[in-house]
């Protein structure tokens, strides 16, 4: 989870949040996929679950080409500068790749390990492992002139320097202004939503979840992901889908139905 978490990261860097997310659903072919390579048997899953992966992931594909089209031709299609493989493309195929042995992986725990024991387990570790890399990122960029420069000292380096830059910033506005009481309860909230709602929540809600669902039916169901980062950008922010939108949006549905009915 961390290394599938740090690979989206360095990818996002050159690569645009809804090309990273249809790049990222690859999961939903991965899993099944290294699922029946580790039982050495293809016919380990029902061809229903199949045709569903594929058509959950012709749905993102389509939600990801939504908006991405001009005015004049709501289907034109991207121009080949669009088509080719770039090396933060690499890292967003290699974080999914990692998020699939994961998602694997988590069926074998959850199936012998407490929801709430697991979660606190993967977080701390994910935690510790986040402090390594910051660690050693703040080391880089104080001992800069000692280091071999190749993209993985200088990318270290750069983010030590960021790291210290945003504390010497931080430390400075407080010393330059008073923050007021409204303030730190947005902070505070927005804090404590993002790490109890969107990160304990799910990760705990993930290992119960996954204790009870096959691998390839649990990842099928996280497509639904984007239905739901439309409908909450269209509560907040006004955004609309567009025909493809609507168009992916109903083949993921499909896709999801078609498996939790079982019906083929």
């Amino acid at each position: 989870l961390f290394l599938g978490n740090a690979m989206q990261v360095v990818g996002l860097k050159t690569v645009p949040s809804d090309r990273a997310a249809f790049l990222l659903q690859l999961t939903t072919v991965f899993v099944p996929l290294m699922q029946s390579i580790a039982a050495k048997d293809l016919s380990i899953l029902p061809l229903r679950t199949w045709l569903a992966c594929f058509i959950a992931l012709t749905g993102v594909a389509f939600i990801g080409l939504d908006g991405s089209s001009t005015k004049e031709s709501i289907l034109s299609m991207p121009g080949i500068e669009d088509l080719s493989f770039t090396p933060g493309d690499f890292f967003i195929v290699l974080a999914a790749l990692f998020y699939t042995f994961h998602c694997l992986r988590l069926e074998l725990y959850a199936k012998r390990t407490p929801a709430l024991q697991l979660a606190l387990a993967k977080a701390s570790t994910e935690m510790t492992w986040c402090g390594v890399v910051v660690l050693g990122s703040l080391v880089a960029a104080t001992n800069a002139d000692s280091l071999i420069h190749n993209s993985l000292g200088d990318m270290a380096i750069s983010s030590g320097q960021n790291v210290l830059q945003y504390v010497e910033s931080f430390q400075q506005t407080l010393q330059d202004s008073s923050v007021s009481f409204d303030t730190w309860i947005v902070l505070g909230g927005a804090t404590t939503w993002i790490g109890l709602v969107t990160v304990g929540y799910t990760i705990a809600a993930q290992s119960y979840g996954q204790a009870r669902v096959p691998p390839a039916t649990a990842n099928l169901i996280y497509t639904i992901q984007p239905l739901f980062t439309a409908l909450i950008a269209y509560i907040t922010l006004g955004e609309t889908l567009g025909l493809p939108g609507y168009v992916g949006a109903t083949l993921i549905a499909a896709a999801v139905i078609m498996v939790t009915r079982g019906t083929g």
